[in-house]
């Protein structure tokens, strides 16, 4: 069986465009913005923090006439769907948790990496075998954890796309 390639990028991105203006992240100025996000991991990371919450989406009505009636069968259908919600905001605060002490660890292992780089530079003019090969065992310790990291924000949003799609499901049922 062949497998398709993910574009692992274009959700991302898609996910942000989507995510922002629900989250309240669109308001934010461009100064502020940038100091929660330095980068896009930390400004994925600051999206997983302010949007893990499901349960606690405000429920909104756009049609004038039958706007009481949708809002209160949305209502029901969140009190339905509670226990699932519960446990789907739970498992996304773990995640959010996970992705952050990982990229935590990954930042800590770049600046170590970084002050080796440094420190072998101005000792050693000559490359040695043994330093090398600590170069290489971090570099591949990065590498893998930034595959753990996306790994987890690609099996978080596949989660959550499930849930908005079971969601959407449960609201277009006729009672």
């Amino acid at each position: 069986m062949l497998y398709e390639e993910i574009p692992t990028q274009q959700i991302i991105d898609k996910l942000r465009q989507t995510l922002k203006p629900r989250i309240g992240i669109a308001e934010l100025s461009g100064r502020e913005n940038s100091a929660i996000a330095q980068n896009e991991d930390d400004e994925d990371i600051a999206l997983l923090k302010t949007g893990f919450d499901i349960y606690n989406v405000p429920i909104t009505s756009y049609q004038r006439r039958l706007g009481s009636a949708v809002i209160a069968v949305r209502k029901i259908v969140r009190k339905l769907l509670r226990p699932v919600l519960e446990r789907q905001v739970i498992y996304n605060f773990a995640n959010t948790r996970v992705v952050q002490t990982l990229s935590t660890q990954l930042q800590k292992l770049q600046e170590n990496q970084q002050t080796l780089e440094k420190k072998i530079k101005s000792e050693f003019s000559s490359g040695f075998s043994e330093v090398t090969a600590q170069l290489e065992t971090q570099q591949q310790a990065i590498a893998t954890f930034q595959s753990e990291i996306e790994q987890i924000k690609a099996v978080q949003q596949q989660h959550t796309a499930i849930l908005e799609k079971i969601t959407a499901q449960l609201l277009d049922r006729p009672h």
